[in-house]
């Protein structure tokens, strides 16, 4: 590390980002976290339907979405405790403990009252709203007990990834994570394969894998806040953190069903089936940002740590990157879905699946670029706006779903999640104004509308079809080379060579961008 020459406005600011990992560094420790869930879908998904069939996969896909959803009982304290530990970085071990142990309390109890409600709201959802033939029903019902278990654990692996995040162990987190994706992917699958194929044994497989994520990621916490042996609580930490988490689960409330009210949808008015022919791809295109994403997270601690004008240029330079990354991922994806989905998961779930996807991968673009201001809000001390955005756009979500599932299908669904994470993006851009960055990254649409049309008009095994689609690759890939901050392009020119980058210049890239 470089000593300045002269103090900076944000010198303080700068040198405190410089005592965690580098943004890079998290960013690809974050990525190999998110990969291998990711290649874990793609094995498993195939083998759970052969072995449960199309409508029970799409009974447990709403099984999980309501677990999900009700993850929204953590009342924001996972998200408020990483933000409050990456805000007492250089505080004391005490502060941060207190931090910890209040939010792991209130969490627990909140965990227990969410579980009860769950088992209420699920029993009666799929004995009277969803479509299900008698025997799933029963088995949808049987189940939900463990789903009330499920709850309380998940909203507390909720807990302790936030303090991890807070403290920027982003390799623990993700082996963590990993450890534990693997065990709920694949103690279900073996159960399945033993012949108990019904959702009450699923479930509690799923469960048991869960239970060693947490116990995992509790000894990590008790290492890296790190805690003592003696647990205590600060009550004058329940206020900001009820404050801060108070706005984060309104997002988490209202977040959820502008992501998942699609499948309830679906699913009570057109059966499971066509619940399993949008989720396939849906799950599919989404994995797409597991880069966003993870660079989204490594994000969120320094945008806590850093000064204002620091923030902002994080951010925008995150967002060129994330264009830069994105468009030739997209375009390829586009061009790429209609042939894999036919091999993945055989032609008649594909012929379904196709059109949902291609929309889908549309929406995915925009939607990974407002990873960042919506980030950069929650980072800075504003949850409150996304918050107020997503309560702004659910009425008229819901209203655009229900009428494009009518004259669509589940088509219709994909083309109302496009349209709302378009809108959701420019209120997002708005409040961080980051509209430059914004404009500079669109001009990435037009190969991105090129694939889609190609995609979407010609048969895939074509030859006019192939070479469009290494003009439009090529060109996304001179866009995306030509975009990306230049100290990012040079220092990946300098890996490529086997040179190691000047010691100026990688300082300067972890100050000031990923």
């Amino acid at each position: 590390m470089t000593d300045r020459a002269a103090p900076t406005p944000d010198s303080e600011a700068s040198e405190n980002i410089h005592r965690g990992p580098r943004i890079a560094y998290s960013t690809l420790i974050n990525l190999a976290g998110a990969a291998i869930p990711a290649i874990l879908l793609l094995i498993t998904v195939p083998l759970y339907l052969h072995l449960i069939g199309e409508a029970r996969y799409g009974v447990l896909a709403i099984v999980w979405l309501l677990l999900g959803y009700f993850g929204v009982f953590d009342m924001g304290f996972g998200r408020a405790v990483a933000n409050r530990i990456a805000a007492l970085h250089d505080a004391s071990i005490e502060k941060r403990q207190g931090v910890f142990w209040t939010g792991l309390a209130i969490s627990a109890i909140t965990g227990i009252f969410g579980g009860i409600i769950l088992y209420l709201v699920g029993d009666w959802l799929f004995a009277h709203v969803f479509d299900i033939n008698g025997s799933l029903r029963d088995e949808a019902e049987n189940a939900m007990p463990w789903m009330a278990l499920a709850l309380p654990l998940a909203i507390i692996i909720s807990l302790l990834a936030g303090a991890l995040e807070g403290r920027q162990a982003f390799l623990a987190l993700n082996g963590a994570q990993i450890f534990g994706t693997v065990l709920y992917q694949l103690l279900p699958l073996s159960v399945a394969y033993a012949g108990w194929i019904t959702l009450p044994y699923l479930i509690f497989a799923a469960i048991v894998g869960r239970f060693f994520s947490a116990l995992l990621l509790f000894a990590l916490s008790y290492r890296y806040t790190p805690l003592s042996p003696h647990p205590h609580l600060a009550i004058n930490e329940v206020k900001p953190l009820l404050h801060y988490g108070g706005w984060v689960t309104v997002t988490g409330l209202v977040g959820p069903l502008l992501t998942v009210f699609d499948r309830f949808v679906i699913g009570s008015r057109m059966g499971m089936v066509a619940v399993t022919a949008y989720t396939v791809p849906y799950n599919l295109v989404m994995y797409l940002s597991i880069l966003p994403s993870s660079l989204q997270t490594a994000l969120f601690p320094r945008f806590a740590m850093v000064g204002s004008d620091e923030a902002k240029v994080l951010a925008a330079r995150s967002v060129l990157s994330i264009a830069a990354i994105m468009t030739p991922v997209v375009v390829i994806g586009l061009l790429l879905i209609k042939p894999f989905l036919i091999f993945w998961v055989g032609t008649a779930l594909a012929e379904k699946a196709i059109p949902v996807g291609q929309i889908l991968l549309l929406g995915i673009w925009i939607n990974t670029l407002a990873f960042i201001p919506f980030t950069y809000l929650q980072g800075r001390g504003r949850p409150d706006l996304p918050a107020k955005f997503h309560v702004l756009e659910l009425l008229p979500y819901i209203g655009i779903l229900w009428v494009f599932i009518d004259l669509l299908g589940v088509s219709g669904a994909a083309l109302a999640w496009d349209l709302r994470v378009l809108a959701d993006a420019l209120l997002l851009f708005w409040a961080a104004q980051t509209f430059s960055a914004l404009s500079h990254a669109m001009v990435g649409i037009l190969p991105i509308t090129g694939a889609f049309v190609a995609a979407f008009e010609l048969p895939y095994d074509s030859v006019l079809y192939m070479g469009i689609g290494v003009v439009l690759a090529g060109a996304s890939a001179g866009w995306s080379v030509a975009t990306i901050p230049q100290n990012l392009r040079i220092a990946l020119l300098q890996r490529l060579l086997l040179r190691r980058p000047p010691v100026e210049s990688s300082a300067s890239q972890e100050t000031h961008g990923p």
